[in-house]
């Protein structure tokens, strides 16, 4: 019998019925807006901020720090670590079921027979540039198909989602996945999605992508001593069929004896997370400092939240900067 917890998420963004991982299918989740136990968050509004009397867990995948004096738990890509308080979390995507851990097992003479190499982005405006320069550079080899909003040269993009997104770059031999910032720990979906397409991501980001998943299955371009090095290692297995299919077939995982065994592992580290927090009796749930200074901090934050109706204008305002719109950050 599933435990019942009485929740409400906000602060989402463009994502108001996004649920973590594995929740609705392991609790029974009641969602109370008003009086919850337990309060999801994120870092896209200021929502949270009225809710004082439950149990706070912060839940991002962006290249941000969790602020424990704001919240009890948190599950993030941080490399923070806070006893019993703090999570490192893949992207949401690697709980998918995909037999080997792709979507379509391609025959080698499928995996050559490609397109040269793909491209889909919306953001430029909170990106590094780096991820510019780097499709810049490629595409003096050959063209680089960019199916986003930024940069665009095929005429159409790419629809939003998963399933659209993964069939596009499985065509394709390369697939670059830079992320919009280098910080340690920050790794996405962005290399995620070509591993699951069985494209050959070209990443640069979270310098310890290494740790994140075998070496030997992507181009890191951060080891590289430039750009141009870089592209000419993307060049040799372009034109190297025995050197790209090594690449290309290894097991992306970084440990366990198979995808399954690795994913397995994965889940079970992140029900043991949340039953940490729901098994036990909710008023020992509490870790965040409710009194002394963290109380003094908490109250002039609240009153520096932005009234909902100066929010929205915000964010419209950079709706129409990225044009792409707010939910195509990516």
């Amino acid at each position: 019998m599933k435990r019942t917890i009485r929740c409400a998420f906000t602060d989402l963004d463009s994502w108001p019925n996004f649920r973590p991982p594995l929740l609705e299918d392991n609790y029974e989740v009641i969602i109370d807006t008003e009086h919850p136990d337990y309060l999801f968050y994120s870092c896209f509004g200021r929502e949270h901020y009225k809710y004082k009397d439950c149990v706070k867990i912060f839940w991002s995948g962006e290249n941000v720090e969790p602020d424990f004096n704001e919240c009890d738990y948190a599950a993030t890509c941080s490399e923070c670590v806070y006893g019993d308080r703090a999570m490192r979390c893949y992207s949401n995507d690697i709980y998918k079921y995909l037999k080997n851990g792709r979507v379509n097992i391609l025959s080698k003479e499928d995996l050559l027979n490609r397109k040269f190499c793909n491209f889909i982005y919306g953001n430029n405006w909170c990106a590094d540039p780096f991820r510019v320069r780097f499709f810049n550079e490629l595409s003096k080899y050959k063209k680089v198909d960019s199916a986003g909003p930024l940069l665009n040269n095929m005429g159409f993009t790419v629809p939003q989602g998963w399933d659209p997104k993964i069939q596009f770059q499985s065509g394709y031999k390369f697939s670059l996945a830079i992320e919009n910032s280098s910080m340690p720990g920050y790794t996405t979906e962005k290399i995620l999605h070509p591993f699951q397409a069985h494209s050959l991501p070209v990443y640069w980001g979270n310098p310890h992508i290494s740790s994140d998943y075998n070496p030997n299955s992507f181009v890191n371009i951060m080891n590289f001593s430039s750009v141009e090095e870089a592209v000419e290692e993307i060049i040799r297995l372009d034109n190297d069929d025995d050197a790209y299919l090594e690449k290309v077939t290894a097991p992306f995982w970084p440990y366990g004896d198979s995808f399954e065994d690795f994913q397995s592992q994965e889940k079970k580290r992140l029900l043991d997370f949340y039953d940490s927090i729901f098994n036990q009796p909710l008023e020992q749930a509490y870790r965040r400092a409710k009194y002394g200074w963290n109380k003094v901090e908490q109250s002039k934050r609240q009153r520096l939240e932005l009234p909902q109706p100066l929010l929205s204008i915000v964010k419209s305002r950079v709706k129409r900067k990225l044009k792409g719109g707010w939910t195509n950050l990516g």
